[in-house]
């Protein structure tokens, strides 16, 4: 017995097999090309761009089989972009098309895939810059500004610290107490 059933969508008559469940409406066709559309347009957006160029750094750090630190997520890489008000940390152009993070260490020169150690570019500085360190390839100026930057994110990690030392002694003395 071939039970057949018709995708709402395509509205072609299928067998069930063509469906990834009876439960399911749409045929596997119509769901992978309706998923790819979602996916196409989550693309387009700034966290869809985060997501695909931290995808990018990890798949550098796979295929050289580089050793570092990778705690890198798509919402630092978000607060990034925003930190630089949607411009390139180098050439201060608004960056409009695909979202590129520049290493400020480079990774071949044991450089984290961090937040602090970021910062998103245009595709032509951060091709400029390549695997250099940002004195080989920019003036005095940008390199103090991103080296600013890189404190004041490093800052931030420094100060979560502080704080849990100090609430680890406040506990430690409420259990003693």
């Amino acid at each position: 017995m071939n039970e057949t059933k018709k995708c709402p969508k395509c509205e072609e008559h299928k067998p069930l097999t063509a469906f990834y469940s009876c439960d399911r409406s749409y045929c596997k066709s119509c769901e992978r090309t309706a998923a790819n559309e979602r996916m196409h347009q989550y693309n387009k957006t700034l966290r869809g761009k985060a997501s695909q160029a931290l995808q990018t750094s990890r798949k550098t750090i796979r295929r050289n089989s580089y050793h570092v630190k990778d705690d890198l997520t798509v919402d630092q890489i978000v607060e990034v972009f925003d930190f630089f008000d949607s411009t390139c940390a180098y050439c201060e152009q608004p960056i409009t098309g695909k979202v590129s993070i520049d290493h400020i260490i480079p990774l071949k020169n044991g450089g984290a895939n961090t937040q602090s150690n970021i910062v998103v570019s245009c595709i032509s500085c951060n091709t400029k810059k390549s695997d250099k360190e940002i004195a080989e390839r920019f003036d005095s100026t940008k390199q103090k500004e991103i080296s600013n930057y890189s404190a004041y994110v490093r800052g931030d990690d420094v100060l979560v610290d502080v704080l849990a030392s100090y609430i680890q002694k406040i506990i430690e003395e409420k259990k003693a107490s």
